[in-house]
């Protein structure tokens, strides 16, 4: 079936606008705070785990708190579909909690679903960002729509490195939706001349993505193209692959998403580019839609989900070491303009 897409307005405003690159390490014991308006509904969000790239979809969110009315409360989660599962029994027994946003981990793991469903049937709003799932689990979907970002990602490896060429992907989870997509996406884009040589999973253990790695590297000597489908894959395999000047000089690394130590690494060039989410815009619109209907605000759920659409696209940036790249178009920005974007929203990392 085809999945019925809003844009949320131009992909360029996007990222220049303040209201309208997942991943993990280990679990965190604490939630943040909830924080915005005390006086409207109270919204969690639950990850599919605790990288970086988190921090910007929480400072979306507490935006959308402020701006819209909302208490908001961001519980981060392992990448494990039995962590997840807990999280969403926590939600289950907080009567309060009116709305929940989900980072999908596992699309087709029944647990979750089930889950999600219990969630709707105790009369709370579920909506995913992020990594979607089951579509009778949940109202709507915000964020980007992983294959077209995967093929983008492919086409900038294909003018990167016309000739093809084996290509290792590194990941947390393969069976993430987000995984997945991405993934068929790039071979989609890229072309027959690129061929999947292995994914290497790392459970969201950063000691593990490392030796992935450098697994990879000894066991694909040939190695063309360097894959990280998740945001903090992204600066071991720079770091790692930097290690070999000679495999750096033959080799092109792709990356999702960055990392506060991609950044630097994007700068160095070790990175030759990365498709680049907005978490920012998923958590600003996450809390608006949200609310809206919770509050069964008819009006401004129609300008969100225009024509009973059930997915938001936010859209995905390519981001290069510098002007000097090979890569060019509308969707592309060099390093130095993306830092300053980060930095007009308060942030390390996207």
């Amino acid at each position: 079936m085809t999945r019925q897409v809003a844009r949320a307005g131009c992909v360029g405003l996007l990222w220049m606008l303040a209201a309208g690159c997942g991943g993990g390490a280990p679990d965190v014991a604490s939630p943040s705070p909830g924080k915005g308006s005390g006086t409207g509904p109270r919204l969690m969000f639950i990850t599919n785990g605790n990288s970086d790239w988190w921090n910007a979809v929480e400072a979306g969110m507490n935006a959308g708190a402020k701006d819209h009315g909302a208490v908001v409360e961001m519980r981060r989660a392992e990448g494990e579909p039995s962590q997840q599962i807990m999280r969403i029994e926590d939600v289950l027994g907080l009567s309060d909690v009116q709305g929940v946003a989900i980072s999908v981990l596992e699309a087709e793991s029944p647990g979750i679903a089930d889950k999600m469903r219990d969630l709707q049937k105790a009369g709370k709003i579920v909506i995913t960002i992020d990594s979607d799932g089951r579509k009778d689990a949940r109202r709507a979907y915000i964020g980007t729509i992983n294959r077209k970002a995967g093929e983008r990602a492919g086409e900038v490896a294909r003018i990167l490195r016309p000739q093809g060429g084996k290509t290792v992907a590194f990941v947390g989870t393969a069976s993430a939706a987000n995984a997945n997509e991405r993934r068929e996406g790039f071979f989609a884009g890229a072309g027959p001349a690129f061929v999947q040589s292995e994914v290497f999973e790392d459970g969201t253990d950063k000691s593990k993505a490392r030796i992935n790695v450098q697994t990879a590297i000894g066991k694909y000597p040939d190695a063309g193209v360097f894959l990280g489908l998740w945001s903090y894959n992204a600066h071991f395999i720079a770091e790692e692959v930097a290690r070999f000047p000679e495999l750096r000089a033959r080799a092109t690394v792709v990356t999702f998403d960055m990392d506060e130590l991609a950044v630097a690494d994007l700068a160095k060039g070790t990175i030759d580019a990365t498709v680049c989410q907005n978490p920012y815009e998923m958590g600003v619109l996450a809390v608006k839609l949200l609310k809206a209907l919770i509050e069964k605000d008819q009006k401004t759920v129609d300008l969100i989900l225009p024509g009973g659409v059930d997915t938001i696209d936010t859209g995905v940036r390519v981001v290069v070491p510098s002007k000097d790249s090979k890569v060019k178009g509308a969707d592309v920005i060099d390093i130095n303009e993306m830092k300053a974007w980060l930095a007009s929203k308060g942030l390390k990392s996207s």
